[in-house]
């Protein structure tokens, strides 16, 4: 019996995300299963290599595509077969949550940043309107309940689980990174942040819990900045004002192979997202078997039920609780019974778009 030939469009190596990352494996995985053309997004409009494919599996976020018509232009050439994986589902949008989510203690308040945030991220009115036209897709796939919930009707029992990134293995190429690398003072403790400089998280949070904490304590952000900005050292000038200037490190940018030995220098992750639909930064840390304390959102409450390793917490005050209790030894991180693999995932993208 032939296989089935399908189309993947997604971000190439050459855009360090997450989502290019994930896509990599993904198409390793579909290999497996079908004929698999991988298309990057900037040759997606002209590859002929498309034309013979039963399905079209876009992998979408809005900061990476080239221009703001890509989805609607793609669409109006592959009408009735391609399907859209929105990977930020207003990841950025903190109105797509219930008010309880955003621990909002007055309403009129969150309405004037909406109208702020309307006027100061005219892309997001424009994904607004892309959303409504179903992303020009035959049909949209959502990774999480959390992401299907946002979508509403345009997804209708299609949920994909969100698969952990393979492992980042460290390389023997490059020596391992020591504690000493970082800080001159061999901290007792370092809590690891990891993930891109992201202005959606809350990092005065966990600046607030560093000052309550025994000098001994480090924190270490393991990341850098996705575009060109200033965000680095807007966070290291936050850090010595507030008097942490020694304790507080950012690698900056990381290449895959450098990971994995940097992640293991953490003895607790915290991942301080103010709202998220989904994160791939937070998967890369569940088989560390290390503490991983991220606040109660719709998409962390989901994945603790799906067996993910993390503590929840509602504010500052519970944050730090539940840090002394790791960071004291009188707490053990939960099991791991996260299981998700990419060949599952792989078969159910094709069942998802009638192919598998």
């Amino acid at each position: 019996m032939p296989r089935s030939r399908i189309g993947l469009i997604g971000p190439d190596a050459s855009q360090p995300c997450g989502i290019a990352d994930y896509v990599e494996r993904l198409a390793a995985a579909l290999a497996a299963e079908c004929d698999l053309a991988f298309v990057p997004f900037r040759e997606a409009l002209a590859s002929p290599r498309l034309e013979p494919c039963q399905a079209i599996l876009v992998h979408y976020e809005r900061s990476l595509v080239p221009d703001a018509g890509f989805l609607t232009r793609l669409g109006a050439r592959f009408p009735g077969r391609m399907f859209v994986v929105p990977h930020e589902v207003y990841a950025e949008d903190p109105f797509a949550f219930p008010y309880a989510d955003l621990r909002a203690t007055f309403p009129p308040l969150l309405w004037l940043k909406r109208a702020l945030y309307l006027r100061r991220h005219r892309k997001y009115a424009r994904e607004r309107r892309l959303q409504a036209e179903g992303y020009a897709a035959h049909g949209v796939i959502p990774l999480s309940e959390p992401n299907a919930a946002i979508l509403g009707p345009l997804a209708p029992g299609k949920i994909l689980d969100p698969v952990p990134h393979a492992f980042y293995a460290p390389s023997e190429a490059s020596p391992p990174p020591r504690r000493e690398d970082f800080f001159p003072r061999r901290p007792r403790a370092i809590l690891g942040i990891f993930g891109f400089l992201n202005p959606a998280s809350d990092y005065a949070q966990v600046f607030d819990l560093m000052a309550g904490l025994d000098p001994g304590t480090a924190l270490l952000i393991l990341g850098g900045d996705r575009s060109p900005g200033d965000m680095r050292a807007r966070l290291e000038g936050e850090a010595t004002a507030r008097g942490l200037s020694e304790r507080v490190r950012i690698t900056g940018w990381l290449a895959p192979e450098r990971v994995g030995a940097h992640l293991s220098l953490c003895d607790l992750f915290i991942s301080p997202m103010r709202f998220k639909s989904n994160s791939g930064s937070l998967l890369h840390l569940f088989h560390l078997e290390r503490p991983i304390l991220v606040p109660e959102l719709p998409l962390t409450r989901w994945l603790r039920a799906e067996g993910a390793p993390v503590d929840l917490y509602r504010d500052t005050a519970e944050l730090r609780r539940l840090a002394l209790g790791y960071l004291d030894g009188k707490a053990r991180p939960p099991a791991n019974r996260y299981r998700w693999d990419f060949p599952t995932v792989a078969r159910g993208y094709l069942r998802a778009m009638g192919v598998g």
